[in-house]
C-alpha cells in the first residue's frame, strides 16, 4: 500500500485557488487549525468552504479573506466565544466573505 503520509507544508502545497475545502471538525474540537494556519502563509484566495458546524480553523480562513465563500449549518465558536469573528467580519464589515447556510 502506498504511503499517503505528507509534511504539513506538502499538505498546503495541494490547495489552489478557487479550490473547495470540506473542513472537518465541530467548532472548536478536532478541527484542523495548524492546517489552516499554515495555509495563511500560502498565496491562495477565492476558497470555498464546508462544514455542518464549522469553526476555528474554518474562521481563521475567513478572518485572512483567503475564503470567500462558506457553506455551513452552524458557525461558531461554541457559547463562550459565541460567532465566527472572522465570518463576521468578512461578510458584514468587509462584504468579501458569501455565507450559505443550509441544514
Amino acid at each position: 500500500m502506498k504511503n499517503k503520509m505528507m509534511s504539513l507544508s506538502q499538505a498546503t502545497d495541494l490547495i489552489k485557488d478557487n479550490m473547495l475545502l470540506a473542513i472537518g471538525g465541530n467548532a472548536m474540537h478536532r478541527t484542523p487549525s495548524l492546517f489552516t494556519l499554515a495555509l495563511t502563509k500560502k498565496p491562495v484566495k477565492n476558497l470555498k468552504l464546508c462544514g455542518a458546524a464549522p469553526g476555528l480553523a474554518t474562521d481563521i480562513l475567513l478572518a485572512s479573506l483567503q475564503a470567500d465563500t462558506s457553506y455551513f449549518g452552524f458557525s461558531g465558536l461554541e457559547n463562550e466565544a459565541g460567532l465566527s469573528p472572522g465570518m463576521r467580519k468578512g461578510m458584514e464589515g468587509e462584504g468579501k466573505v458569501r455565507a450559505i447556510e443550509g441544514s
